[in-house]
Protein backbone atom coordinates (compact mmCIF):
# COMPACT_ATOMS: atom_id res chain seq x y z
CA UNK A 1 0.00 0.00 0.00
CA UNK A 2 1.47 3.46 -1.15
CA UNK A 3 2.59 5.67 1.35
CA UNK A 4 2.19 9.62 1.97
CA UNK A 5 4.48 11.90 3.75
CA UNK A 6 4.33 15.70 4.14
CA UNK A 7 5.98 18.60 5.13
CA UNK A 8 4.65 22.00 5.76
CA UNK A 9 6.75 24.90 6.16
CA UNK A 10 5.27 28.49 7.00
CA UNK A 11 7.73 31.34 8.13
CA UNK A 12 5.76 34.51 9.51
CA UNK A 13 9.03 36.34 10.11
CA UNK A 14 12.75 35.67 10.21
CA UNK A 15 15.93 35.91 12.71
CA UNK A 16 16.94 39.03 12.38
CA UNK A 17 20.62 38.27 13.29
CA UNK A 18 20.50 35.59 10.61
CA UNK A 19 19.30 38.52 8.18
CA UNK A 20 21.97 41.31 8.77
CA UNK A 21 21.96 44.43 6.71
CA UNK A 22 24.15 46.35 9.07
CA UNK A 23 26.08 47.47 12.21
CA UNK A 24 25.87 51.16 14.05
CA UNK A 25 28.65 52.19 16.46
CA UNK A 26 28.51 54.40 18.92
CA UNK A 27 24.33 54.43 20.02
CA UNK A 28 23.45 55.18 23.61
CA UNK A 29 20.00 53.53 22.64
CA UNK A 30 18.10 51.28 20.13
CA UNK A 31 14.57 49.76 19.36
CA UNK A 32 15.40 46.19 19.85
CA UNK A 33 12.78 44.09 17.82
CA UNK A 34 10.59 42.07 19.58
CA UNK A 35 10.28 45.14 22.27
CA UNK A 36 8.37 48.39 22.54
CA UNK A 37 10.27 50.66 24.20
CA UNK A 38 13.96 51.46 23.60
CA UNK A 39 16.87 49.51 25.82
CA UNK A 40 20.78 51.00 26.16
CA UNK A 41 23.02 49.13 24.15
CA UNK A 42 26.90 48.77 24.97
CA UNK A 43 29.51 48.90 22.23
CA UNK A 44 28.02 48.01 18.54
CA UNK A 45 24.41 47.39 17.73
CA UNK A 46 23.99 45.05 14.56
CA UNK A 47 20.34 45.45 13.05
CA UNK A 48 18.37 42.93 10.92
CA UNK A 49 15.41 41.99 9.02
CA UNK A 50 13.07 40.28 10.42
CA UNK A 51 10.41 40.37 7.48
CA UNK A 52 7.69 40.03 9.58
CA UNK A 53 3.89 38.79 8.18
CA UNK A 54 1.41 38.82 10.28
CA UNK A 55 1.22 37.59 13.68
CA UNK A 56 1.42 33.73 14.93
CA UNK A 57 -0.73 31.26 13.65
CA UNK A 58 -1.82 34.13 10.99
CA UNK A 59 -0.38 34.70 7.55
CA UNK A 60 2.25 31.84 6.18
CA UNK A 61 1.77 30.04 9.62
CA UNK A 62 -2.35 29.37 8.51
CA UNK A 63 -1.28 28.73 5.47
CA UNK A 64 0.77 25.89 6.78
CA UNK A 65 -1.02 24.66 9.41
CA UNK A 66 -4.13 24.75 6.86
CA UNK A 67 -2.21 22.38 4.04
CA UNK A 68 -1.13 19.95 6.80
CA UNK A 69 -4.83 19.04 7.83
CA UNK A 70 -5.31 18.79 3.79
CA UNK A 71 -2.95 16.53 3.36
CA UNK A 72 -3.75 14.77 6.84
CA UNK A 73 -7.37 14.30 5.52
CA UNK A 74 -5.85 12.43 2.35
CA UNK A 75 -3.75 9.92 4.54
CA UNK A 76 -0.47 11.86 4.74
CA UNK A 77 1.79 11.18 7.83
CA UNK A 78 2.67 15.07 7.94
CA UNK A 79 4.89 17.44 9.31
CA UNK A 80 4.49 21.19 10.48
CA UNK A 81 7.66 23.18 10.87
CA UNK A 82 6.25 26.52 11.49
CA UNK A 83 8.73 30.08 11.61
CA UNK A 84 11.42 29.46 14.78
CA UNK A 85 11.09 25.70 13.55
CA UNK A 86 11.59 26.36 10.37
CA UNK A 87 15.15 26.58 10.32
CA UNK A 88 17.34 25.13 7.14
CA UNK A 89 18.81 22.30 9.11
CA UNK A 90 15.03 20.94 10.58
CA UNK A 91 13.70 21.15 6.83
CA UNK A 92 16.84 18.91 5.38
CA UNK A 93 16.78 16.78 8.02
CA UNK A 94 12.84 16.19 7.45
CA UNK A 95 13.09 15.84 3.71
CA UNK A 96 16.26 13.42 4.15
CA UNK A 97 14.30 11.27 6.33
CA UNK A 98 11.27 11.24 4.17
CA UNK A 99 13.42 9.96 1.10
CA UNK A 100 14.74 7.28 3.35
CA UNK A 101 11.34 6.27 4.05
CA UNK A 102 9.88 6.35 0.67
CA UNK A 103 9.68 3.77 -2.08
CA UNK A 104 8.57 3.20 -5.45
CA UNK A 105 4.56 4.49 -5.91
CA UNK A 106 4.57 6.71 -2.32
CA UNK A 107 4.53 10.56 -2.51
CA UNK A 108 6.08 13.34 -0.36
CA UNK A 109 4.06 16.99 -0.27
CA UNK A 110 6.08 19.38 0.54
CA UNK A 111 4.66 22.86 1.04
CA UNK A 112 6.18 26.59 1.57
CA UNK A 113 4.35 29.81 2.70
CA UNK A 114 6.76 32.54 3.16
CA UNK A 115 9.37 34.92 1.52
CA UNK A 116 10.89 34.26 -1.31
CA UNK A 117 14.20 36.22 -2.52
CA UNK A 118 17.35 35.60 -4.72
CA UNK A 119 20.85 35.32 -4.85
CA UNK A 120 23.28 35.69 -7.51
CA UNK A 121 24.10 32.70 -9.79
CA UNK A 122 27.58 31.26 -9.80
CA UNK A 123 26.97 27.73 -11.40
CA UNK A 124 25.24 29.53 -14.67
CA UNK A 125 22.20 27.50 -14.44
CA UNK A 126 19.67 29.95 -14.76
CA UNK A 127 18.19 31.68 -17.53
CA UNK A 128 17.62 35.28 -15.72
CA UNK A 129 21.71 34.88 -13.44
CA UNK A 130 19.50 34.59 -10.27
CA UNK A 131 19.10 31.39 -7.78
CA UNK A 132 15.35 31.61 -6.42
CA UNK A 133 15.48 31.16 -2.65
CA UNK A 134 12.94 30.22 0.45
CA UNK A 135 13.29 32.48 3.72
CA UNK A 136 13.78 29.97 6.52
CA UNK A 137 14.22 31.03 9.76
CA UNK A 138 17.96 30.90 9.89
CA UNK A 139 18.89 31.62 6.55
CA UNK A 140 17.76 31.50 2.55
CA UNK A 141 17.41 28.27 1.41
CA UNK A 142 18.34 28.15 -1.97
CA UNK A 143 17.14 26.50 -4.52
CA UNK A 144 19.96 24.36 -5.86
CA UNK A 145 20.19 22.69 -2.16
CA UNK A 146 16.52 21.71 -3.17
CA UNK A 147 17.62 20.16 -6.27
CA UNK A 148 20.25 18.26 -4.47
CA UNK A 149 17.81 16.82 -1.73
CA UNK A 150 15.65 15.43 -4.49
CA UNK A 151 17.92 13.24 -6.26
CA UNK A 152 17.82 11.20 -2.77
CA UNK A 153 14.59 9.99 -3.43
CA UNK A 154 14.27 6.49 -5.06
CA UNK A 155 12.66 5.68 -8.38
CA UNK A 156 8.73 6.01 -8.20
CA UNK A 157 8.52 7.67 -5.90
CA UNK A 158 6.14 10.94 -6.51
CA UNK A 159 7.11 14.50 -5.58
CA UNK A 160 4.53 17.34 -4.89
CA UNK A 161 5.80 20.65 -4.15
CA UNK A 162 3.50 23.90 -3.87
CA UNK A 163 5.32 26.94 -2.88
CA UNK A 164 3.58 30.33 -1.97
CA UNK A 165 6.43 32.45 -1.90
CA UNK A 166 7.78 35.50 -4.39
CA UNK A 167 9.88 34.91 -7.39
CA UNK A 168 8.87 31.09 -7.06
CA UNK A 169 8.18 30.17 -10.96
CA UNK A 170 11.24 27.37 -10.66
CA UNK A 171 11.68 27.61 -6.92
CA UNK A 172 12.63 24.01 -6.62
CA UNK A 173 15.50 23.97 -9.46
CA UNK A 174 12.98 23.15 -11.93
CA UNK A 175 11.31 23.97 -15.30
CA UNK A 176 10.67 27.45 -16.95
CA UNK A 177 9.17 30.75 -15.52
CA UNK A 178 6.99 31.99 -18.08
CA UNK A 179 7.91 35.23 -16.77
CA UNK A 180 5.15 38.33 -17.19
CA UNK A 181 6.01 41.72 -16.19
CA UNK A 182 4.91 42.39 -12.27
CA UNK A 183 1.98 44.90 -11.26
CA UNK A 184 1.45 46.63 -8.28
CA UNK A 185 -0.71 45.68 -5.27
CA UNK A 186 -4.21 46.18 -4.12
CA UNK A 187 -6.10 46.24 -1.05
CA UNK A 188 -4.25 45.63 2.23
CA UNK A 189 -2.21 42.98 0.86
CA UNK A 190 1.48 42.42 1.49
CA UNK A 191 3.93 41.02 -0.97
CA UNK A 192 6.01 37.92 0.32
CA UNK A 193 8.96 38.95 -1.33
CA UNK A 194 12.40 40.33 0.84
CA UNK A 195 12.53 44.06 -1.01
CA UNK A 196 15.00 44.27 -3.76
CA UNK A 197 17.52 46.35 -2.07
CA UNK A 198 17.19 44.83 1.30
CA UNK A 199 17.66 41.35 -0.14
CA UNK A 200 21.41 43.08 -1.99
CA UNK A 201 22.70 43.81 1.18
CA UNK A 202 21.85 40.57 3.25
CA UNK A 203 22.84 38.43 0.49
CA UNK A 204 26.64 40.91 0.74
CA UNK A 205 26.57 40.38 4.42
CA UNK A 206 26.56 36.44 3.88
CA UNK A 207 28.14 36.06 0.48
CA UNK A 208 30.93 33.93 1.17
CA UNK A 209 28.51 31.56 3.11
CA UNK A 210 26.17 31.53 -0.01
CA UNK A 211 28.85 31.03 -2.40
CA UNK A 212 29.78 28.05 -0.77
CA UNK A 213 26.62 26.56 -0.59
CA UNK A 214 26.41 26.90 -4.27
CA UNK A 215 30.25 25.77 -5.40
CA UNK A 216 30.00 23.27 -3.09
CA UNK A 217 27.26 21.62 -4.64
CA UNK A 218 28.09 18.92 -7.85
CA UNK A 219 27.48 20.67 -11.14
CA UNK A 220 25.91 18.96 -12.75
CA UNK A 221 23.88 17.91 -10.14
CA UNK A 222 23.16 13.64 -9.81
CA UNK A 223 20.25 12.85 -12.00
CA UNK A 224 16.59 12.40 -10.91
CA UNK A 225 15.04 9.38 -10.09
CA UNK A 226 11.39 10.68 -8.52
CA UNK A 227 9.29 12.53 -10.56
CA UNK A 228 8.13 16.09 -8.95
CA UNK A 229 5.91 18.74 -10.02
CA UNK A 230 5.64 22.23 -8.67
CA UNK A 231 2.20 24.23 -8.74
CA UNK A 232 3.94 27.34 -7.63
CA UNK A 233 1.89 31.04 -6.72
CA UNK A 234 3.76 33.16 -9.19
CA UNK A 235 6.47 33.15 -12.23
CA UNK A 236 10.34 33.98 -11.40
CA UNK A 237 9.96 37.94 -11.72
CA UNK A 238 6.79 38.48 -9.82
CA UNK A 239 5.43 38.49 -6.44
CA UNK A 240 3.12 36.56 -4.66
CA UNK A 241 0.37 38.82 -2.18
CA UNK A 242 -1.24 37.36 1.23
CA UNK A 243 -3.42 38.86 3.66
CA UNK A 244 -1.68 39.54 7.15
CA UNK A 245 -4.46 37.78 8.62
CA UNK A 246 -6.28 34.84 6.43
CA UNK A 247 -3.25 33.78 4.22
CA UNK A 248 -1.75 33.48 0.64
CA UNK A 249 -3.88 34.67 -1.85
CA UNK A 250 -2.14 31.26 -3.65
CA UNK A 251 -3.18 28.69 -0.84
CA UNK A 252 -6.46 30.41 -0.41
CA UNK A 253 -7.29 29.88 -4.29
CA UNK A 254 -5.49 26.59 -3.97
CA UNK A 255 -7.92 25.44 -1.20
CA UNK A 256 -11.16 26.88 -2.98
CA UNK A 257 -10.30 24.99 -6.06
CA UNK A 258 -9.58 21.56 -4.23
CA UNK A 259 -13.21 22.43 -2.78
CA UNK A 260 -12.72 19.96 0.03
CA UNK A 261 -12.01 17.06 -2.19
CA UNK A 262 -15.13 18.16 -4.73
CA UNK A 263 -12.39 18.58 -7.47
CA UNK A 264 -12.03 15.92 -10.45
CA UNK A 265 -9.14 16.93 -12.55
CA UNK A 266 -5.44 15.90 -12.70
CA UNK A 267 -2.88 17.93 -11.71
CA UNK A 268 -2.50 20.22 -14.93
CA UNK A 269 -6.16 20.55 -14.94
CA UNK A 270 -5.66 21.85 -10.96
CA UNK A 271 -3.01 24.16 -11.77
CA UNK A 272 -5.01 26.06 -14.45
CA UNK A 273 -7.91 26.28 -12.33
CA UNK A 274 -6.15 28.16 -9.59
CA UNK A 275 -4.55 30.09 -11.81
CA UNK A 276 -7.63 30.80 -13.08
CA UNK A 277 -9.28 31.67 -10.35
CA UNK A 278 -6.63 34.15 -9.51
CA UNK A 279 -7.01 36.14 -12.39
CA UNK A 280 -10.84 36.21 -11.74
CA UNK A 281 -10.14 38.09 -8.69
CA UNK A 282 -7.53 40.02 -10.90
CA UNK A 283 -10.41 41.22 -12.95
CA UNK A 284 -12.89 41.59 -10.42
CA UNK A 285 -10.44 44.18 -9.23
CA UNK A 286 -9.80 45.50 -12.10
CA UNK A 287 -14.10 46.21 -12.96
CA UNK A 288 -14.04 47.47 -9.26
CA UNK A 289 -11.76 50.26 -9.99
CA UNK A 290 -13.65 51.49 -13.16
CA UNK A 291 -10.99 49.59 -15.56
CA UNK A 292 -8.01 50.95 -14.02
CA UNK A 293 -5.51 48.04 -14.08
CA UNK A 294 -2.51 50.26 -12.75
CA UNK A 295 -3.14 49.75 -8.80
CA UNK A 296 -3.96 46.25 -9.42
CA UNK A 297 -1.67 42.99 -8.38
CA UNK A 298 -1.39 40.21 -10.63
CA UNK A 299 0.04 37.05 -9.94
CA UNK A 300 0.51 33.79 -12.22
CA UNK A 301 0.73 30.71 -11.15
CA UNK A 302 3.60 28.34 -12.53
CA UNK A 303 3.41 24.46 -12.99
CA UNK A 304 6.44 22.76 -13.59
CA UNK A 305 6.39 18.92 -14.13
CA UNK A 306 9.84 17.34 -13.92
CA UNK A 307 11.58 13.54 -15.10
CA UNK A 308 14.59 12.51 -16.29
CA UNK A 309 14.95 10.27 -19.19
CA UNK A 310 13.28 6.62 -19.05
CA UNK A 311 11.42 7.70 -16.15
CA UNK A 312 8.97 10.53 -17.72
CA UNK A 313 6.51 7.53 -18.04
CA UNK A 314 6.04 7.67 -14.61
CA UNK A 315 5.66 11.34 -14.37
CA UNK A 316 2.97 11.08 -17.19
CA UNK A 317 1.12 8.99 -14.89
CA UNK A 318 1.85 10.87 -12.30
CA UNK A 319 0.14 14.20 -13.85
CA UNK A 320 -2.63 12.31 -15.00
CA UNK A 321 -3.84 11.53 -11.04
CA UNK A 322 -6.28 13.60 -9.23
CA UNK A 323 -4.59 15.81 -7.03
CA UNK A 324 -3.37 14.69 -3.07
CA UNK A 325 -3.79 11.04 -3.91
CA UNK A 326 -1.72 8.59 -1.91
Amino acid sequence: MAKGISLHIGVNRLNPVCYPMASFQGWETAVVIGKKQCVNVAGDYKIGWNGRLGRSSQCCEKDAEDLAELARKQGFKAKVLLTERATSARVQGAMRKAAKKLTAGDIFLLTYAGHGSQVEDLTNDEMDNTDETWCLYDRMFLDDEQRMLYTEFAEGVRILVLCDSCHSGTATRSGKSGAKTRRRMHERLRARAMPRETASVIYRARKAEYDEIQLGLPNPPPELKASRILISACQDNETAMGDLVAGGCFTRALKRTWNEGAFEGNYEQFAEQIKQELKGQYEAAVDKNGGDASGVHRQQPNFVAVAAGERSRHLADFVKEKPFSV
